[in-house]
This record gives structure tokens, sequence and C-alpha cells, in this order.
């Protein structure tokens, strides 16, 4: 098992996360983080999910408790790419 105190963060590759989903069942939880089209799958036990979310929740309340509540309302940023940007092939190239 990995040292937590020997761990670098800063020295750590990272991807940014933007989504996540799961499934679970008795036995296990399975769940994926998404970033981007990219997709880190993982299946771990009741007990240890927990664990994460418990580890979670104590570091969402100490940023609250730092930084404020987090506004959870969803921004509406408009994709720099829309469909109306998107050219349908040119049928003339296939001459």
């Amino acid at each position: 098992m990995i040292d937590p105190k020997q761990i670098d963060f800063n020295q750590l590759p990272k991807k940014f996360c933007d989504g996540a989903l799961g499934a679970f069942n008795k036995e296990l939880f399975s769940f994926a983080l998404t970033s981007g089209n990219s997709l880190d799958s993982f299946a771990t036990t009741p007990q240890m999910m927990k664990s994460i979310a418990i580890w979670v929740g104590d570091q969402i309340k100490n940023y609250e408790k730092q930084f404020g509540e987090i506004n959870m309302v969803t921004p509406q940023i408009q994709s720099p790419i829309q469909m109306a940007d998107l050219k349908k092939p040119d049928n003339d190239n296939n001459k």
C-alpha cells in the first residue's frame, strides 16, 4: 500500500475530472470518472466506497469552511463549437 505521507501531489500527473457515473450491487461499487472523451473506471468494496465518500465529504466541508459554499448552479457556458459551425461534407470533392 502507498504511504500517503510520501506522496508529492504536485508531482503527480493530473486529469481534469468533468463527470462521474456508476452502479453497485451487493458485493461492489463500479464507477467511472470522465475527463473529456477519456474514461477511467474503478471497482471497489462497499466499505472502501463508504471510506472514499467520507473522505470526499470531509474535503468539501473543509473547502467550504475556507472558501464559502460551493455554488451548484450549472454555469451556462456556450460551447465554442456549434452545430451550425460544422459544414456538411462537400459532394463536389467526390467528382
